[in-house]
This record gives structure tokens, sequence and C-alpha cells, in this order.
């Protein structure tokens, strides 16, 4: 799923013009997250600007979009939080696709 929120930095809009980076290069942040009370989501809600409500009647800290195997709507776990302090950036991860990478962003889908 990182693929999905990252990119080449070739692609990056604003580079530093004195900057030598490998072209394909993509970044990650691994942080740590403190998730608190979540609410469960099985279905999509593109209105939610702010935490719902949960079962006690209080804002949630977070929210996890349930995957479809348990009920929900995504892939795979999702978790959304609505305070920036809620994560702290613990690591920076580095990686490249091989050469003979075929997934959906490298392979040719003839």
């Amino acid at each position: 799923k990182a693929d999905l929120y990252s990119q080449r930095w070739a692609d990056w809009p604003r580079k530093p013009a004195n900057c030598e980076v490998p072209e394909n290069l993509r970044c990650m942040i691994c942080a740590r997250v403190a998730l608190g009370e979540i609410y469960e989501a099985t279905r999509s809600d593109d209105s939610l600007r702010r935490p719902p409500l949960g079962r006690d009647n209080t804002r949630c800290d977070s929210l996890v979009g349930v995957p479809r195997d348990r009920g929900g709507c995504v892939d795979y776990d999702e978790f959304v939080i609505f305070k920036p302090g809620q994560a702290v950036p613990q690591f920076v991860i580095e990686y490249e696709h091989l050469p003979e990478c075929q997934c959906r962003f490298c392979g040719s889908w003839d």
C-alpha cells in the first residue's frame, strides 16, 4: 500500500537542484502511532472531517477501515488519525523496485 502514498523522486515538483538521488527512489515513514479509542468503519464515508462518535457518544481518537474478509470495504486494515500529535516518525525507509518487478506500478499490463 505504501506505493499509493509515495512518489518517485524524479516526479517531485520542487526537488532541490543540487541533490543527487536515484531516479526511482521511494521513501516510506515508519511511525509510532497512538490510536486510542478506535471507530471501526465497514463502509466508506467521504463526509468525515473529524472523528466519528463512539459507543459512549464521545469522539473516537482514530478510525480503522475494516477489511472485506471481516465485513468491511478495504483490502487491509487502514488506520486514520485526526491529530498530528498522534503520530511520531521513527524511521525513514528508502527503497526501489527491482528491475524485474511486475507490480501494477512497474509492470506492463498488455
